[in-house]
């Protein structure tokens, strides 16, 4: 109830359509008159206590209700007289009462000089509170009627015969009193001046900042406006975007599938040219090769001399391509010696960029399982695409961390990407985690193909993936791949006359000649030993050499075949070849056949008479080679 009256009063004469800081100054006399008057008020029931119902309290109670009066005058729009009487009316009252007060007293004291002194001096801070500096006229005015009441304070009682010695009074000193009044007037009125210009010149630079800030703010509306309109444009060609690239996708989807379907098929003729076709030209070559040509005419025998070599082509053609096939389907279940820590170094190292611009912490733990036996650039395209997505996907919340471990189970080997990033909803997500295409975060730029390639590795690594995730927390991914039997002892090719395997425990490709080979055999034999080379590079060989060292029939083409193969081979990554052959299988110019190898090889081919010497030598070589980086 109280609060609703104070600001009833308070906005007496204001009116919407003024300057909000004449608003301001209206409510302020208002409340300024009202106070004075229950001060006054409380001065007359004061007097009434002290004195009783003596003539001058009823002037006081008069002062009171006159104190009201610029209320009135504001809620009469008479808002400049108004402001004009609050500012002087305390002075003037003060003034009238105290001569008034002298003629009507039962004992005259001292006090009642003093006491309207005060008023008068109190009076010098309401110019300030009612007007703006910048009203300098009306400032100054109303100061001017202040302390000019304060200096004919003395003349007028006098002038009335109400003065301080006119009554008696006889303290020599009284007149002094008169400095200190104005003394104390100045000293509040200019306080009270500088605590009303520090006011203004605080509220005059916050307007100015409103006013910048309210232009800024009508820019930021412009620029915004400006915006939604091209984020308008930019949705509708972002959903025109997203149109095409679902048909492209689509498109691209069918070809996939096209090229799947082409490579099974090209896969599938393969094999229907190298072996279903080998008996058919077996067959024709046998029978062309029982034809007596000494029946035939000489035109006849050319003939089929001519579809006996045409024949021999076609049969060697079928024969590369069915090595071809058959090395690359060996060499693709060759398995390696990883060295798990190397290889996270490799591949920090490519993404040492990312790394260092997102400020990711990569850790590892491989002290269950520091190596590993498997097909590299699998494990390495696995890790690869686990700990770049990782990075992709990493929350703007926080640092990302990313952490890898490895370890043996139940004869699996499982690899685990850990991180904190973003995380999934894999309740929701789970089936369709790893299909082609598939993407969860569309903030970031992407194929999809990163989980599907892992899964697709994984089960050709006869293992499995999968994950473990939460929204907003971070995922870990475990690669589930299967433990390597017998690494030692990997076959690429075993036939009668000859076996190629590898061994990834010594990383050393082992050749063993059984025995002397048809030069047929020969070719074969040395071209598998360069096509898997050329697609596995080795550093170390042994070959060993059980019976024989050359060909059955050795002439020139047998010659110029090995030459073929010892320059493939000297161009290859080979490093160190071991010759193993017992002496009572050595020919008897194996001397001068040593001789040519060495200079074919430069160095890297040294001849043992046992296996355990030959790789003596080549663990030798690998340490000085380690111990030189």
């Amino acid at each position: 109830m109280l609060a609703n009256f104070w600001n009833w009063l308070s906005e007496l004469g204001v009116d919407d359509a003024q300057h909000k800081f004449l608003r301001r100054y209206i409510s302020i006399t208002n409340r300024a008159s009202f106070l004075v008057s229950a001060f006054i008020l409380f001065v007359y029931f004061a007097g009434l206590a002290f004195f009783g119902n003596i003539i001058s309290l009823n002037y006081i109670l008069g002062a009171a209700i006159l104190s009201l009066s610029p209320i009135v005058l504001n809620s009469i729009s008479q808002i400049n007289s108004s402001r004009v009487i609050a500012s002087v009316m305390v002075s003037i009252m003060a003034l009238v009462v105290s001569v008034i007060d002298k003629f009507d007293y039962i004992l005259l004291e001292n006090f009642q000089y003093f006491e309207f002194r005060m008023m008068l001096v109190s009076a010098s801070i309401f110019p300030f509170v009612i007007f703006r500096l910048q009203e300098k006229t009306q400032i100054i005015a109303a100061l001017a009627i202040n302390i000019t009441c304060l200096l004919i304070y003395d003349p007028i009682h006098n002038f009335f015969n109400v003065g301080y010695f006119d009554l008696k009074m006889h303290d020599p000193n009284y007149y002094f009193l008169n400095f200190v009044f104005v003394a104390c007037f100045l000293i509040i009125a200019g306080c009270t001046y500088f605590l009303k210009a520090s006011f203004e010149k605080s509220e005059n630079e916050n307007e100015r900042l409103i006013e910048a800030l309210s232009k800024r703010e009508q820019d930021l509306l412009h620029a915004n406006r400006i915006i939604e309109k091209q984020s308008e444009e930019l949705t509708k060609e972002n959903v025109n975007l997203n149109r095409e690239l679902i048909g492209k996708n689509e498109q691209l989807t069918v070809t996939n599938e096209e090229l799947i379907r082409h490579n099974n098929d090209l896969q599938q003729f393969s094999y229907t040219v190298s072996h279903n076709l080998r008996g058919p030209v077996a067959s024709l070559l046998g029978l062309i090769n029982l034809i007596d040509t000494t029946q035939l005419t000489a035109e006849n025998v050319e003939l089929v001399e001519h579809q006996r070599k045409a024949i021999q082509s076609l049969d060697t053609t079928i024969k590369d391509l069915g090595r071809i096939i058959d090395i690359r389907n060996a060499v693709s279940n060759v398995r390696q010696q990883i060295r798990l820590e190397e290889e996270l170094g490799l591949i920090q190292t490519l993404l040492q960029q990312e790394i260092e611009m997102h400020k990711v912490t990569l850790t590892s733990n491989f002290d269950a399982c520091p190596e590993i036996y498997s097909v590299k650039p699998m494990v390495n395209s696995i890790l690869y695409n686990l700990i770049s997505n990782a990075i992709k996907y990493r929350s703007s919340q926080r640092p990302l961390t990313i952490n890898v471990s490895a370890s043996r189970n139940n004869g699996f080997i499982e690899l685990r990407v850990n991180d904190n990033g973003l995380g999934l909803d894999t309740e929701r997500f789970r089936e369709k985690l790893f299909g082609m295409y598939k993407r969860f975060h569309t903030h970031v730029e992407g194929k999809g193909l990163g989980l599907f390639l892992v899964k697709l590795q994984a089960e050709s690594l006869g293992g499995r993936v999968d994950v473990d995730s939460e929204l907003g927390k971070g995922s870990t991914f475990t690669v589930y791949l299967a433990d390597t039997a017998n690494p030692d002892h990997q076959i690429i090719m075993d036939k009668e006359w000859g076996k190629l395997f590898y061994d990834a425990v010594e990383d050393t490709v082992y050749v063993i000649w059984k025995r002397a080979l048809t030069l047929m055999e020969f070719k074969d034999f040395f071209q598998r030993c360069v096509d898997y080379n050329n697609i596995q590079p080795c550093a170390n060989w042994i070959v060993i050499i059980k019976e024989g060292t050359k060909a059955e029939k050795a002439d020139a083409e047998y010659d110029k075949a090995r030459m073929a193969f010892i320059n493939e081979m000297k161009r290859s990554a080979l490093k160190r070849l071991a010759y193993v052959i017992a002496p009572e299988n050595q020919p008897a110019d194996f001397e001068i056949y040593k001789l040519q190898l060495i200079h074919f090889y430069q160095g890297r081919i040294k001849f043992f008479s046992s296996l355990a010497d030959g790789k003596a030598w080549i663990q030798q070589e690998k340490e000085k080679e380690k111990f030189n980086l």
